[in-house]
């Protein structure tokens, strides 16, 4: 079996322990998610799944690193073997306000690496991303294929994606006519933003889950992400996903994420975008 194949039975088994869960929405700790922000919240449900899924992983990958959002790594004493990173509920407001798991989506993500040293996006070798919620089924996988070294990009029906289709030949950003999804959470990309598209009618969006935001992109929903300092464990899947659909993911210069360093703590500046025409149009708003 493949090992994004294992990554998604992984999350499923989460999935299934999600729902088992009768006080997973209660509050841990108040201000004690990633960067300590004021008011993130931190989850029963966080903890419990992120506590599970680390011990699923180390039985799947012995003597990897296993590094989970909210919990101490669990490190191997070779920081050339490989490098698990996990965020067990992304889109933690969501699953807080749901009402029986059917609102807005909230998403686990896992991203194996070759390796920890040196580590940057180009040595992502699979990624997962589920959707938690009770009434759908939406899951993304992508793997590395060394022979064509590129990823390919799946959905779970098993219907494979190299392209975007109709949003591939796309050449003119239209917000009457496609979504864009931006990162609304962080204040400064809100107001770049809305600057950048001051006056325009049509559909910027954000649904509240970034790993399920950047997979959007991948699936062919949205024509791009834009974030100005996106969470690199959710980023990593992100890029492998719109990389192995056809896509670009790029920083706000234009540069391809697959050289810069993969940090589990760090934030990135991204677009992930349908094609670099697309990716191009973005950063002349958002820079000028």
């Amino acid at each position: 079996m493949k090992s994004s194949a294992v990554l998604l039975q992984t999350l499923l088994l989460a999935k299934k322990r999600l729902r088992e869960l009768k006080t997973g929405k209660d509050i841990s700790r108040a201000g004690g998610a990633f960067g300590d922000l004021q008011n993130d919240t931190e989850l029963t449900a966080d903890k419990v799944i992120g506590q599970y899924l680390a011990e699923q992983f180390r039985k799947v990958f012995p003597g990897a690193c296993i590094s989970v959002e909210g919990l101490p790594d669990k490190d191997t004493d070779d920081p050339s073997h490989t490098w698990v990173t996990v965020d067990p509920l992304d889109g933690s407001l969501n699953y807080l306000h749901a009402g029986g798991m059917t609102g807005f989506p909230v998403t686990a993500v896992v991203t194996v690496l070759n390796k920890k040293a040196g580590a940057t996006f180009a040595d992502i070798t699979d990624v997962a991303v589920l959707d938690l919620r009770g009434t759908l089924r939406d899951s993304w996988t992508a793997t590395w294929r060394s022979k064509e070294s590129r990823y390919s990009t799946r959905l779970r029906s098993g219907k494979s994606y190299h392209a975007f289709g109709s949003t591939m030949d796309v050449g003119t950003l239209d917000l009457g006519r496609m979504n864009v999804i931006g990162e609304m959470y962080y204040p400064e990309n809100r107001e770049k933003l809305f600057r950048a598209f001051a006056g325009e009618k049509g559909w910027l969006r954000s649904p509240g889950s970034a790993a399920y935001e950047m997979a959007s992109v991948a699936s062919g929903q949205a024509v791009a992400f834009v974030c100005d300092r996106q969470k690199q464990h959710e980023l990593g899947a992100g890029y492998a996903l719109v990389k192995g659909s056809g896509g670009v993911a790029v920083d706000w210069d234009g540069k391809d994420l697959g050289t810069r360093t993969y940090d589990f703590k760090t934030q990135t500046p991204c677009i992930l975008a349908a094609n670099m025409r697309i990716a191009e149009q973005l950063l002349e708003r958002l820079n000028r």
